[in-house]
């Protein structure tokens, strides 16, 4: 549609610069300029015989009359030729001007654009949505032309990875990761599309990617997830239970909360170990708003940096969790170090980690894990009063 409206556009130029020399032709056929010169020479000659009757006068009339004559008839050849050079000049630039305007706007606004207008909608359709298929030939044509689109390539990842095809879409946000650079929304997708392509098998270098995003982002749940997973898979429980609860910790959705929590629950049940820590039980006298989270903490006595940090949605009460090296903060304050320490547990409506007024609170006696025996807390939370 676009080339034949271009070149409708092209004929309707060229008819516009052409039809007047057109009238104009038609015109100068109809009074011809030479016939006229030729009619008014000869009924002046004519009249000369009447005029004079010396011969001598009346022959150098007749010459300066030919002379006349001789200039006129050149005049009107050379106009013609003239005429005939300058319809010729007007039809070629009507033909070159308008092909050479397509030509400009092929190479400099890319027409082929059209075929992708609107593909933004990829990032909200569902999987399941039949236009994906299109989308996905037409992105993949316009890539193809044009290889330094990124924005393009981001969309056809998506498409692909909706689909399913988690080895072109890994492929697709990796060339997008060439052209955007340190983007840290492209490495997180470009390290899923390579996770699910290996079938949930991580290599040396999506390894690497995956550090390389956490330096940037050292909560970012998604990329802790996989590397849990990962380590799990390769016999590594213990990190696999401090990655997933530096997921936990992270994540605002309840749901994924409680999701990261019973992977942990269900991590720790295979694990034989002898390390030294403190259990839980968490139980509550009332039910606590449905949307708060439960925050179990190895602090300090009277308050301070914590040891070892556990989060929970309170809608899982009651419970138990384990704090020990696994869950500490960092790997310089283990609660394994600690001479002295106090466990604080509180239920915040908002789910922010800072204390605020409202918040359900209970505190431990101080206590550390040098005492003989297994260390274990009844942990009953009541609301303020």
């Amino acid at each position: 549609m676009f080339y034949f409206v271009c070149l409708l556009l092209a004929l309707l130029a060229a008819g516009f610069v052409c039809w007047p020399l057109l009238n104009r032709r038609g015109v100068v056929a109809e009074v011809s300029h030479d016939e006229v010169v030729k009619d008014v020479y000869r009924q002046r000659y004519d009249e000369l015989s009447g005029e004079t009757a010396d011969t001598q006068l009346r022959s150098e009339i007749e010459n300066e009359l030919g002379a006349v004559l001789l200039t006129e008839s050149l005049g009107d050849v050379d106009q013609k030729e003239i005429s005939r050079q300058k319809a010729g000049l007007s039809w070629a630039l009507a033909l070159i001007v308008p092909l050479a305007a397509i030509g400009v706007y092929f190479l400099v606004a890319e027409p082929e654009l059209q075929n992708i207008r609107g593909a933004e909608e990829v990032l909200s359709l569902p999987a399941d949505d039949p236009s994906l298929q299109s989308w996905a030939e037409r992105l993949a044509a316009h890539t193809q032309n044009s290889p330094a689109d990124d924005k393009s390539l981001y969309l056809l990842g998506h498409v692909y990875l909706k689909q399913g095809e988690y080895a072109a879409a890994a492929e697709a946000f990796g060339r997008t990761a060439q052209l955007a650079g340190e983007d840290l929304n492209v490495q997180v997708y470009w390290l899923q599309s390579r996770y699910l392509a290996a079938s949930g098998v991580l290599d040396d270098f999506s390894r690497e990617l995956a550090q390389k995003i956490l330096q940037q982002e050292p909560s970012l749940g998604v990329v802790l997830e996989i590397l849990a997973l990962d380590a799990f898979r390769s016999g590594n429980a213990q990190q696999a239970v401090t990655l997933l609860n530096r997921a936990l910790t992270s994540a605002n959705d309840l749901q994924r909360q409680a999701s990261f929590a019973t992977a942990i629950r269900q991590v720790r049940a295979g694990m034989q170990t002898s390390d030294p820590g403190v259990t839980v039980a968490v139980s509550a006298s009332t039910s606590p708003p449905p949307r708060a989270s439960v925050f179990v903490v190895a602090r300090p006595v009277g308050g301070g940096m914590p040891y070892a940090a556990v989060k929970q949605p309170a809608f899982l009460l009651p419970f138990e969790v384990r704090l020990d090296d696994l869950v500490s903060m960092s790997p310089e304050r283990r609660l394994s170090q600690a001479d002295e320490f106090e466990v604080l547990v509180r239920v915040s409506e908002s789910g922010n980690a800072m204390p605020q007024a409202g918040d359900w609170q209970w505190i431990s006696m101080p206590m550390n894990l040098s005492d003989a025996g297994p260390q274990a807390l009844d942990a009953t939370l009541t609301p303020p009063e």
